[in-house]
């Protein structure tokens, strides 16, 4: 069925190569070198760059002058722009307008890592993309999961617009236990959860970023229950190379810097599978691209408590088809609900796996 549906599409790559308008880089940064790299591996001619008129300031950007839109469509007419940044909620709205004048399309990179889920990838890959869909357990899920990958591989910002896809399933609030939050940030996750819940434990927040941590500790003071560990999380404890990038732009796994790292199985006392630890509840994962290893090592926990977890799916290009059969492969009683933020592009993508226990 995923191929059927995916095959007759043009792909980003084909769109572009037939577009008869100018093609240029709308955005600076590390994502528009990732794109301008991408579109070139694939001769996608780039006639230049343009940026929001506040950012131009006489840029020499990939060996382009930076220039507004005005001034790039009086050289070189009607264009085609490539989105290179992240748009959230009610900020993404001006392209509606913008794309009255001009053509716009969104390749969706990965943050990490080099595998791209476009359309060749999907293709290849297409029996195991079949089996995360049929175990999507509600038809909103069903719904996000093809509009993904009909996004992925045309770069068309309209297969993004789906109502009510940021609900999570109201299971994974409702426990006594404990709720671990890997990537806590300033504890706006924290906030949220404790919004929907108020019959939890206690809550971890792990947060590797020293800045940010502080934020957290601060804004969490008055929570109930809340500890705060300036930590990173994942397969093993020990020290993990960091990079800080301030806020958000923070991630483990490379850098110059080092932090603690620890492993949520340690943490919580469940280093074997027969060992009595912590009782958890939920876990939220999102982890800028160490989500993989986080669920290695949360392996016990998951399989002792059988407790609900929500991870992003869209920090690397295969975490969308590998992470739903992992926690799977670790607890086959888990439904999984997929679940998006307003977002261009396809940014703050979450798996919830429930067990069924809970309903």
């Amino acid at each position: 069925m995923i191929k059927e549906l995916i095959a007759p599409l043009p792909s980003l790559c084909e769109t572009l190569a037939s577009e008869k308008r100018a093609i240029v880089l709308y955005g600076m940064g590390t994502g528009a070198e990732k794109i301008y790299s991408y579109l070139k591996r694939h001769n996608i001619e780039i006639k230049g760059i343009v940026a929001s008129d506040g950012f131009v300031r006489g840029n020499l950007f990939l060996g382009f002058n930076v220039k507004s839109i005005k001034q790039a469509e009086s050289e070189l007419g009607p264009l085609c722009l490539v989105l290179c940044f992240g748009l959230e909620g009610e900020r993404s709205h001006f392209l509606a307008g913008l794309a009255k004048q001009h053509r716009i399309l969104s390749p969706n990179l990965p943050v990490f890592g080099e595998t791209v889920c476009d359309k060749d990838f999907i293709i290849e890959n297409a029996e195991g993309f079949e089996r995360v869909y049929e175990s999507l357990a509600d038809e909103l899920s069903r719904e996000i999961f093809v509009s993904l990958l009909k996004y992925n591989a045309t770069g068309e910002i309209k297969y993004l617009d789906i109502k009510n896809s940021n609900v999570p399933p109201s299971e994974f609030f409702n426990h006594s236990a404990r709720h671990i939050d890997i990537g806590a940030y300033d504890g706006d996750t924290v906030a949220e959860f404790v919004e929907n819940s108020n019959s939890y434990a206690d809550i971890v927040a792990f947060e590797p970023d020293r800045s940010t941590y502080k934020k957290l500790c601060a804004n969490t003071k008055g929570i109930r229950g809340v500890i705060a560990e300036n930590s990173a999380v994942g397969d093993k404890n020990g020290e993990i190379a960091f990079a800080s990038g301030g806020g958000r732009a923070s991630h483990s796994g490379e850098g110059n810097e080092t932090v603690s790292c620890v492993s949520v199985d340690s943490y919580c006392g469940f280093t074997h599978i027969d060992a009595k630890g912590v009782p958890v509840g939920s876990i939220k994962i999102d982890a800028e691209g160490m989500d993989k290893r986080v669920i290695y090592g949360a392996v016990n926990t998951i399989y002792c408590c059988k407790c609900a977890v929500s991870v992003a799916l869209y920090h690397r290009g295969e975490d969308i088809i590998e992470l739903p059969m992992l926690l799977k492969k670790h607890y086959h009683k888990y439904d999984l609900y997929l679940r998006k933020k307003e977002y261009v592009p396809a940014w703050d993508v979450f798996l919830y796996a429930i067990p069924r226990r809970n309903r």
